[in-house]
C-alpha cells in the first residue's frame, strides 16, 4: 500500500525541540566591509545541522565568500530544531546585531518569529531551501533537485517492485524531495511503497533500523527491491543494514553527494545519487545579499537555481576527475 504524507501540515506544525551551540567559523580582516560605523559587518548563519556535509558546504561556500567581501561569520547549529532556529534568528537580529542572516533548510512557515525580528531590525535574510516571504530576499530551490532524483531512480530501478523510502519532513530540503518522491510514486501503479520517517539526530541509527525491519518482510528473490533516502545519512543507515543481513539485491538511491555516499557509490553499495553543489549554493545566497544591499528597494526577492548532477557507477570516476575534492 503506497504510504502519503500531508506535506505541508506537517511542515507547518513541526515539533520544536533539540537545543543549538553557537560557534565562530572564523575571522576576516577588520579592515573590511563595515556597517557605516566603522565596525566590521557579520553575516549569521542558522544551519540545520552544521555538520551534515551538505550543510557544511553551504556554509563553506558563504563563509568564503562573505570573508572574501571582509565580512566575519558566525554560525549556529540548531540540530533540526525550528524553535532554536526562531531563537537564533531573533538573537542575530537583537542582541548580536548581525548584518544579514543566512537560514538553511528550514521552511519559512516554521521561522516566523525569527524572520519578524529580522523585519523589525532591517536585517536582510537569504534562505537555503525555505520558500519566498517577506523578509527572505533570495532561497535556493529545493525542489528541482528531488525531481531530478527520483526521475533518475525510475529511469534505472524501472516501473515494478517494493520501495522503502526513509524520509524527513521537518528539513524543508527533504520536504520538497518527498513532495517530488510521492508525485512520481503516485503515478507509479507497479510500484509499492513504504515510508519510514526519520529523526534529527539519530538519522543514520533509523535508516539503518527501519531498513532492518524492512527487509524482514521482503526476501531476496521476489520483486525490484530499493531503498531511497531523502539525504545521504539515512541511505548510509540502509546500506549498513544491507552490509549486516548480507543483501546485495537491493539498490539504494539518495540526494546530497556527502563524501561517504560518494565513496559508496565508488564501492557499489550505493546504487546512485544527486550531488548538490551547495559550495556553489551558499556563495551566490551571500551574493545575493550584497545585491540586494547594493540595489535597495528596487531588489526583487528571486530564487536561485543551481542544478544536480546524477552519480552513479557509469559517471562515478568522471565525477572524481571534475571534483577532486568531492572525497575529502
Amino acid at each position: 500500500m503506497k504510504k502519503k504524507f500531508a506535506l505541508i501540515a506537517l511542515a507547518t506544525t513541526a515539533v520544536l525541540s533539540l537545543a543549538a551551540c553557537s560557534t565562530s567559523s572564523g575571522t576576516a580582516s577588520t579592515d573590511g566591509a563595515d556597517g557605516g560605523d566603522g565596525a566590521q559587518k557579520t553575516l549569521g548563519i542558522v544551519a540545520l545541522v552544521a555538520t551534515d556535509a551538505l550543510n557544511a558546504a553551504v556554509i563553506t561556500g558563504a563563509t568564503d565568500a562573505a570573508e572574501a567581501a571582509g565580512w566575519k561569520v558566525t554560525v549556529t547549529d540548531t540540530q533540526g530544531s525550528p524553535d532554536k532556529a526562531n531563537a537564533a534568528m531573533t538573537a542575530f537580529s537583537t542582541t548580536q546585531k548581525v548584518d544579514a542572516i543566512l537560514v538553511s533548510a528550514f521552511a519559512s512557515s516554521s521561522i516566523g518569529a525569527g524572520l519578524q525580528s529580522a523585519i523589525a531590525a532591517g536585517v536582510p535574510v537569504v534562505s537555503w531551501g525555505g520558500e519566498l516571504v517577506d523578509g527572505i530576499v533570495a532561497t535556493t530551490s529545493a525542489l528541482k533537485v528531488g525531481e531530478d532524483s527520483v526521475d533518475a531512480m525510475l529511469a534505472d530501478f524501472g516501473d515494478q517492485g517494493d520501495v522503502l523510502a526513509l524520509t524527513y519532513h521537518t528539513g524543508v530540503l527533504c520536504l520538497y524531495r518527498g513532495m517530488a518522491f510521492d508525485e512520481a510514486m503516485g503515478k507509479e501503479s507497479g510500484i509499492t511503497v513504504v515510508s519510514n520517517e526519520v529523526a534529527i539526530p539519530g538519522q543514520v541509527e533509523d535508516g539503518t533500523a527501519f531498513t532492518a525491519a524492512w527487509l524482514a518482510s521482503h526476501p531476496a528473490g521476489g520483486k525490484p527491491l530499493a531503498v531511497w533516502g531523502a539525504w545521504d545519512e539515512p541511505g548510509m543507515g540502509a546500506i549498513a543494514a544491507l552490509k549486516q543481513a548480507g543483501r546485495d539485491d537491493v539498490k539504494v538511491y539518495s540526494i546530497n553527494g556527502s563524501p561517504a555516499a560518494l565513496q559508496a557509490v565508488k564501492d557499489g553499495t550505493m546504487t546512485q545519487i544527486i550531488w548538490q553543489d551547495g559550495y556553489t549554493e551558499g556563495q551566490e545566497l551571500f551574493q545575493a545579499v550584497l545585491d540586494s544591499e547594493a540595489a535597495g528597494d528596487s531588489w526583487e526577492s528571486k530564487t536561485i537555481d543551481v542544478p544536480g548532477v546524477l552519480v552513479d557507477s557509469s559517471t562515478i570516476d568522471q565525477f572524481l576527475t571534475d571534483h577532486p575534492d568531492a572525497l575529502s
